[in-house]
């Protein structure tokens, strides 16, 4: 399949012709390429004659896919039933017919965007990385929001995700989300779940949201509600987790891994699969906003390393999906299946079954995904490359999230892992992880420079705490 893609990317004509079907109906609130997924799966939907022409091209796309990873036309039309996985692949083919084959892959429009729709919220983390608390004067009302949903619609944005501050402290907050739901945007919300009681939870559902992510810092009530600054937080965001799992939602744990929990993630993936959660994702941790001099709070290389390979061991096993957001993850699934030959392949977005050249695919899409797959909005509609990332390339006030996302110098760069510097230019899976670009921001200033907390950067890791006083003893 890679290589035929590879094949039909090499070759400008076809290239320029499946570019014809990024097209936005006004009408139909589609575009050409979903329009032809959608006569794919047997739905009716209106054709014009550039539907019509490359239909059975495109068809016969999905056929080689099918084929390759042995999966029947009927599961993939099955698949396809779904409006938001259509759009997904849309957003990727067009990709591909626009930039061609990348390495990482370059996105025509970013898959996912994370919103902080607002900076109010109930709790004072230690680590919030926007600094957190009151609402901001300068918050975008409800008909700038609708109307940025709008155009993320139009740009071909697969899913948000609400996050903040608390999402649930903004009044309008359903009525925004349901709004996103119904242009077949997969809606998700980030939030810290002590407001969410069973009526909260039902109101959740009812708005479209598809996806709901908790935070959970500590398998002990009293490690997490002092990283959330309230006590009682860690009862009300467990009790807000299972009233999410009774109204049928698919949720989440996610849990930032620092000195101070880490010995507690195993018991925290115990509470994932004792309630039922579907997933579970440790979140690397960045020094910035409340947590940008809490250098201490960080794990060491050797730690990160034992931690992430836990975590891949425990993947296999658990019930509970299991992912971190740390680009090394990928490397160390890499590793772990090439040394006993089976395994899942496991980035923060995507786990399955590794085979043949799924390898290959590993480099196009696994590593830092900061303005490639994804980039943050603010409250004030600032874009930036991530929410760990407080680099302003945009204002969604003033410009388009179109020429920002293809304009930008910032998210240029980003995209190009050759401006990496040091060991992580060096290194054999600079494609396949790259290094965390925030951290890199985050301890250097340079987005570029290396990630001091891999394993292949432990003596520029011991430097950079030295020179900030840190002392190393306990940190491996």
């Amino acid at each position: 399949m890679v290589s035929f893609v590879n094949l039909l990317a090499r070759n400008w004509l076809s290239r320029r012709l499946i570019g014809k079907l990024d097209h936005f109906d006004e009408r139909t609130g589609e575009k050409r390429i979903e329009k032809v997924l959608k006569r794919y799966v047997g739905e009716p939907t209106s054709f014009d004659m550039t539907c019509r022409v490359y239909y059975p091209f495109v068809k016969r796309i999905i056929g080689y896919g099918g084929d390759r990873f042995d999966v029947s036309q009927e599961r993939m039309k099955e698949f396809f039933t779904d409006p938001i996985k259509r759009k997904g692949l849309g957003n990727v083919v067009l990709s591909i017919a626009k930039y061609g084959i990348t390495k990482p892959q370059r996105l025509r429009a970013p898959f996912l965007v994370v919103w902080d729709i607002t900076k109010a919220c109930n709790l004072k983390c230690k680590h919030c990385y926007s600094s957190s608390g009151r609402r901001s004067p300068d918050e975008l009302d409800t008909e700038d929001v609708k109307r940025i949903i709008d155009e993320m619609d139009r740009l071909g944005v697969v899913a948000i995700a609400f996050s903040g501050g608390e999402p649930l402290m903004r009044p309008d907050f359903y009525d925004i989300a349901a709004y996103a739901s119904r242009k077949n945007i997969y809606t998700a919300l980030a939030t810290n779940g002590t407001l969410i009681d069973k009526k909260v939870a039902r109101k959740i559902k009812n708005a479209g949201i598809r996806y709901v992510e908790i935070s959970v810092d500590g398998a002990d009530p009293k490690t997490h509600d002092d990283f959330r600054g309230v006590e009682g937080a860690w009862e009300k965001a467990v009790a807000g987790l299972k009233n999410c799992k009774d109204m049928g939602l698919m949720t989440a744990i996610a849990s930032t891994a620092t000195s101070s929990n880490i010995d507690e993630v195993g018991n925290i993936i115990d509470l994932a699969e004792e309630i039922g959660v579907d997933r579970f994702i440790e979140f690397n941790f960045i020094p910035t906003g409340r947590g940008r001099f809490s250098f201490e709070a960080d794990l060491s290389p050797k730690q990160r390393e034992e931690l992430l390979k836990y975590l891949y061991k425990r993947s296999q096993t658990s019930p509970v999906e299991i992912f971190s957001t740390a680009p090394q993850y990928a490397r160390i699934a890499i590793q772990t299946i090439h040394k006993h030959g089976d395994g899942n392949l496991s980035f923060t977005f995507y786990g399955g079954h590794v085979e043949g050249d799924l390898f290959e695919i590993a480099e196009f899409i696994s590593g830092c995904g900061a303005g490639r797959l994804y980039c943050a909005v603010t409250s004030s509609g600032k874009i930036k490359p991530c929410v760990f990332m407080p680099i302003v390339v945009g204002n969604l006030k003033k410009e388009s999230l179109r020429d920002i996302w293809n304009d930008s110098q910032e998210l240029r760069d980003l995209r190009d892992r050759s401006n990496i510097k040091g060991q992580c230019a060096q290194c054999d899976f600079r494609n396949v992880c790259g290094g965390c670009r925030s951290r890199a921001y985050g301890y250097y200033g340079d987005m570029e420079e290396i990630d001091p907390g891999c394993i292949y950067n432990v003596s520029e890791y011991r430097e950079i705490m030295e020179k900030n006083g840190i002392k190393m003893k306990n940190k491996g």
